[in-house]
């Protein structure tokens, strides 16, 4: 479950401070059936995420946080309200789709996406979120100049009180709008009517009209009152250029290719409601793979099916005796699929694997057991011996029986260990071993069931003599001699077999470790990240030139890509972080048009970068890639200490045999300007720290004084600063505060503002910040090399509320 709490105009170290903090510790720590609670702070936005104990019925879990958000209002309103989002599918992006236009404005298109289009989608049958990367909502902003404040002799908090006692609403409390009342009703003798007022003030005219309380003025005297958008936490670009798009997550369980096909066809129906708005489905499309897979799946079965169908005939060289085999073959997978339905497992990649594995012994069972049988049905009866039918074919089961049981046991035994691979990768792999081992023990129940049945009634009339087809005969007799070679030599054999285990061992370091499959999906997914503090504009130009280029080679169908992050969105980053989508040809060379897209994103060596298709992407986070470190985790709640103790750990682990580069992982830094109000200095002008905070907070970031209700919509109504007021620090400096006799001082005469670097991002586990030293493993193995950290460990000293643990497997 995860929580997100937006946050704008605050650092990380305030996210975490104000809202995280509050959120763990008061009120989401100790939920029932809770395993952990993890949580990012990144500026602007509170992330937390709660794992339960395996087996947890989610619902149940949702309703115990729900209980304990409804207390979520003792927060400091520094905040939206705390949003638990949707549950997700593991893979939960279902489609993107990129919207452009150019004769709509982007604050046009914000408004259609988010009051039409997104609520349609949110009711199409599997849907579980929309987000919408570039938002621009529509805002009547009042931007005021504190020196022309000056020379109008008008106060800040009067704009703040006029603008917000404007409205029907305020969410401020000092002013008189937070109680706007309700307009009644009039009795008559047979009627009741009611009444309503109706606001005057639809757009930023009508609100420049109002007066200032206690002036001659209106607000359009001394303030610039426009129509605009938020600060961006996030941008899009389309094929077309700038423009949005829009993200849809599914539920879990959901079918990609439903959903899929239900969003389009809102699409459809929205269309003619959307003029001038051009829609772009295929930025993203899951379900383009979902069915060339299908569609490639399907002829490599095909092509499989003929090469069993002659290689069962070749062998028998008798249509009776192939027809049972290939009845018995796919009943036996059918059986193990039923079963794993049954079970409540899908049927996905992963079973699907496991199915294939077990291929080769359930036609090896259906080939022996057909054949030995059609063999016994075609010999005469020992004479003196009255056999049945039955007795010869339980005779013929028992001779195949031993072998095939072998067989089955070495095929078990090798499954076998993925059952016990603890956290999540066990979960992620334990069906390829449920699955393979169901379907041998399905060819064992057919064997015994529908085989002997099968052959009865297809083989079983008048006993006639039936010779063993050549092909068998030949590779019968090449077997037993080969078989008999190795038997009169066993201590050759042995040392064959050894001889070929120790190259096995010899050449699996340069093996692909990798756990994870390779999906040839003709989507890539591009994520970008820039140094810390890098401005979305910027960040948008780094990726509108990426996708400029990726768009002029051969073979490349679309492109787009969003920075930053979205309104309860997936993602958990800063601006400077991006992701580029990128759908190939249907037509294109898979390997070279690949190879291109990263030669492209590797010609901006300052990006950090990954090139991966979406579902190896959203798999790795599941199934970590092997490595050989170890990772100590510290905890703390002070920074500098956390920081001191990390590299402690790290040069007392420097001696230990083994142990190989060492890399204290602390997160990456970012500029901050930081405003610190000097007592001494604020008291001589009447100022406590709380009113310059407040002051500078409405100049710099902005303060909603109420809402716009029009048109079933809801738009917010802002008192900010003109952007020549904000634009560096020297005038951040100069801000003019409002004091309370009437005067004016600067900023800079009552604090001091200065650039310092803060954390990009804070990450606490189990209520508590961490640091992570990774230590690379040279010529020890892995468990030997963290067995000796660990007790060395039990040796440091901590400081107090410190400590450190090694981390295993999924921690």
């Amino acid at each position: 479950i995860e929580i997100q709490t937006e946050s704008l105009g605050l650092s990380a170290e305030e996210v975490e401070q104000l809202i995280t903090l509050g959120l763990e510790q008061d009120l989401l720590n100790g939920v029932p059936w809770l395993q952990t609670i993890r949580s990012e702070s990144v500026p602007g936005l509170s992330s937390v995420v709660l794992v339960f104990e395996p087996g947890t019925d989610l619902m149940r879990a949702r309703q115990m946080v729900s209980e304990r958000m409804t207390q979520a209002v003792a927060l400091p309103h520094v905040s939206k309200p705390p949003t638990m989002l949707q549950p997700l599918s593991a893979t939960s992006r279902v489609l993107v789709v990129g919207l452009s236009s150019k004769s709509l404005t982007p604050i046009q298109m914000s408004v259609l996406a988010r009051w039409t289009i997104a609520p349609r989608l949110m009711g199409v049958p599997g849907v579980a979120n929309v987000a919408i990367w570039g938002q621009r909502d529509r805002q009547l902003q009042v931007r005021v100049d504190p020196d022309r404040l000056k020379e109008k002799g008008v106060s800040l908090f009067q704009v703040l009180e006029t603008t917000g006692n404007a409205l029907w609403v305020s969410s401020l409390s000092f002013v008189e709008a937070s109680t706007p009342g309700t307009g009644g009703f009039i009795e008559t003798e047979n009627q009741r009517i009611g009444i309503r007022h109706i606001l005057p003030i639809v757009s930023s005219t009508g609100l420049a009209q109002v007066p200032i309380e206690g002036t001659t003025r209106n607000l359009g005297e001394i303030a610039d009152v426009v129509e605009d958008h938020q600060p961006l936490i996030g941008d899009a670009l389309t094929r077309e250029g700038p423009g949005l798009l829009l993200v849809i997550d599914k539920f879990p369980g959901a079918n990609t290719l439903e959903v899929t096909r239900g969003v389009e066809r809102a699409f459809a129906e929205l269309r003619a409601g959307l003029p001038g708005m051009e829609v772009d489905p295929h930025v993203f499309r899951p379900a383009d793979f979902i069915l060339a897979a299908v569609r490639n799946v399907g002829l490599v079965l095909l092509l499989g099916l003929v090469l069993i169908v002659l290689a069962i005939a070749a062998s028998f060289l008798e249509w009776r005796a192939t027809l049972v085999a290939l009845v018995v073959v796919p009943m036996s997978l059918l059986a193990a699929a039923s079963v794993l339905c049954l079970a409540g497992t899908t049927l996905n990649t992963i079973s699907l694997t496991g199915l294939l594995i077990a291929l080769g012994v359930v036609v090896s069972h259906s080939v022996m057991d057909v054949g030995n049988l059609a063999r016994r049905l075609g010999q005469p009866s020992p004479e003196g011996r009255s056999g049945t039918t039955f007795t010869v074919m339980l005779d013929s089961l028992l001779e195949s029986r031993t072998g095939l049981i072998h067989a089955a046991l070495i095929m078990l035994l090798a499954v076998a260990p993925i059952l016990f691979v603890e956290g999540a990768s066990g979960v992620f792999y334990r069906p390829i071993a449920l699955s393979c081992s169901l379907a041998i023990l399905a060819s064992f129940v057919v064997s015994l069931t529908v085989t002997p049945a099968l052959c009865m009634l297809l083989l079983g009339g008048p006993r006639r003599e039936r010779r063993p087809p050549m092909a068998m005969s030949r590779l019968g007799g090449l077997h037993e001699s080969i078989l008999a070679g190795f038997v009169r030599r066993g201590r050759l054999a042995l040392v064959v077999v050894g001889v070929l285990s120790l190259a096995a061992l010899l050449l699996l370091p340069a093996l692909d470790r990798s756990l994870l499959p390779w999906f040839k999906e003709r989507a890539l997914s591009i994520n970008l990240d820039c140094a810390p503090g890098t401005s979305q504009p910027e960040m948008s130009r780094i990726a509108g030139r990426i996708c400029d280029e990726l768009r002029s080679l051969r073979g490349v169908r679309n492109v787009g890509a969003h920075t930053g992050r979205a309104v309860r969105g997936d993602r958990v980053v800063n601006v400077s972080s991006a992701t580029v989508l990128v759908s190939m040809n249907p037509s294109a060379d898979y390997e070279s048009t690949a190879a291109a897209i990263k030669e492209v994103v590797d010609g901006y060596p300052g990006v950090h970068h990954t090139v991966s298709t979406y579902l190896r992407d959203r798999s790795s986070e599941i199934v970590p890639e092997p490595d050989d470190e170890v990772v100590v985790r510290v905890y703390g709640d002070e920074s500098g200490v956390l920081h001191q103790q990390a590299d402690h750990v790290a040069t007392a682990m420097a001696g230990i045999r083994g142990v190989g580069e060492t890399q204290v992982k602390s997160p990456a830094q970012q500029p901050t300007l930081e405003i610190q109000v000097d007592l001494s200095k604020a008291q001589a002008h009447g100022l406590k720290p709380g009113d310059v905070r407040r002051a500078a907070a409405t100049l710099l970031s902005g303060i909603q004084v109420g809402s716009l209700f029009e048109e079933q919509k809801v738009f917010d109504v802002v008192v900010w600063s003109t952007p020549e007021t904000r634009h560096s620090i020297s005038d951040i400096q100069s801000l003019l505060i409002d004091t309370p006799g009437g005067g004016h001082v600067r900023l800079r005469d009552v604090a001091s503002v200065k650039i310092v670097p803060t954390a990009s991002v804070i990450r606490h586990e189990a209520v508590r910040r961490y640091v992570d030293v990774v230590f690379s493993v040279v010529g020890r193995g892995r468990s030997a090399v963290a067995a000796d950290i660990e007790r060395r460990l039990r040796t440091l000293p901590f400081a107090p509320e410190s400590r450190a643990v090694v981390l295993h497997g999924q921690e």
